[in-house]
């Protein structure tokens, strides 16, 4: 079994879904943006760069994904859980969190935009992490029971 194919199947197709889509959302949104400072080519141009990076960042995070390699963590679910959601779902909380802190204050109404963006840009890494760590946890129990 190799953790490599999961590990690609919890980052790399979440990625390129996640570019696409907020490539999308980025033009739609900025369709008629005008600004002084900040021309719409260039806002959606920074937003596709910044959600890159933010893909790329939270694709590093994941490779704690590879600690199941060891049998102390493979052995425990609570370690596996943690190797695999603990670390990449942080950042995402924290962002989640101070937002909706924010919006509390200032009203939800004024939310719609960036709520929205924020579940598009996590939403697929999240769904990814699960489904692969499902398929993870499948395998791995399927192998447990032709060893015995």
């Amino acid at each position: 079994m190799r953790i490599s194919k999961y590990y690609l199947q919890a980052t790399l197709y979440p990625f390129l879904i996640t570019v696409a889509i907020t490539a999308i959302f980025t033009v739609v949104e900025n369709k008629h943006l005008s600004s002084q400072g900040l021309t719409q080519k260039t806002a959606i141009t920074t937003a596709i760069l910044s959600s890159i990076l933010y893909c790329l960042l939270l694709n590093v995070l994941c490779l704690t994904i590879f600690l199941c390699k060891l049998e102390v963590v493979k052995n425990s679910l609570l370690l596996t859980v943690l190797s695999w959601f603990l670390l990449p779902l942080s950042p995402t909380l924290v962002i989640i969190l101070k937002d909706f802190n924010y919006y509390m204050d200032i009203g939800l109404s004024s939310a719609s935009g960036d709520l929205l963006y924020l579940t598009l840009l996590n939403g697929p890494l999240i769904i990814g992490l699960i489904r692969a760590f499902i398929s993870y946890r499948k395998a791995l129990s399927s192998l447990q029971q032709t060893d015995k």
